[in-house]
């Protein structure tokens, strides 16, 4: 269970979220809702100290941080200037990549319980196994201490695997393109 910080630091992190899609009223509506529900379901479950609504929990969870690695992807992608700010949105985003998949793994141990198998006995309180998993995962670096054992385990860590040797390939491609179809800086020589 998480710590009432680690509570707190994810509810800052859903509200800011809400924040970046705020430049389009339809995308903030839209994410209230799954946001909304995730905070309502974190806060009872701290509250109630125990945690009835996992599955729910945990897919609106994977749901809004889903939604927000998409709006940040298409902020990346977007055509204009390559800024500082688009850098940081295009590391957010990988970020964000792998909190979703975190998620998703989650919501699969919470529904089918065994997808993931943990070499040795995690302590309490120790890093959240699916957390690691999921970035050694994107990062294709695959230790091998926690491995997926389901089917289901081993398509989603297939295909998140995928993603994460693409996306910098894709990034740097569309990046050097925006660049290049900015032209040199005013007054650069030749």
């Amino acid at each position: 269970m998480l710590a009432p910080a680690s509570t707190g630091a994810f509810i800052l992190l859903l509200l800011t979220g809400v924040l970046v899609v705020s430049r389009s009223t339809w995308l903030t509506l839209l994410s209230c809702v799954p946001v909304g529900f995730s905070i309502a379901l974190e806060v009872s479950r701290q509250i109630a100290g125990g945690d009835p609504f996992a599955e729910w929990r945990i897919g609106a969870a994977c749901v809004t941080v889903g939604l927000f690695t998409v709006v940040t992807l298409l902020r990346v992608f977007a055509p204009g200037p390559v800024t500082a700010h688009r850098l940081v949105f295009a590391v957010s985003a990988y970020l964000l990549v792998g909190l979703t998949w975190t998620f998703a793994y989650e919501w699969l141990e919470v529904v089918r319980p065994g997808s993931l198998s943990a070499a040795g006995d995690p302590a309490e309180g120790a890093y959240p196994p699916v957390l690691y998993f999921s970035f050694v995962t994107l990062t294709t670096v695959g230790y091998g201490d926690v491995t997926a054992v389901s089917q289901a385990a081993r398509a989603l860590s297939n295909l998140e695997s995928l993603i994460g040797v693409l996306y910098p390939a894709v990034l740097i491609g569309r990046l050097v393109s925006l660049h290049a179809a900015a032209g040199p800086p005013a007054g650069a020589q030749p």
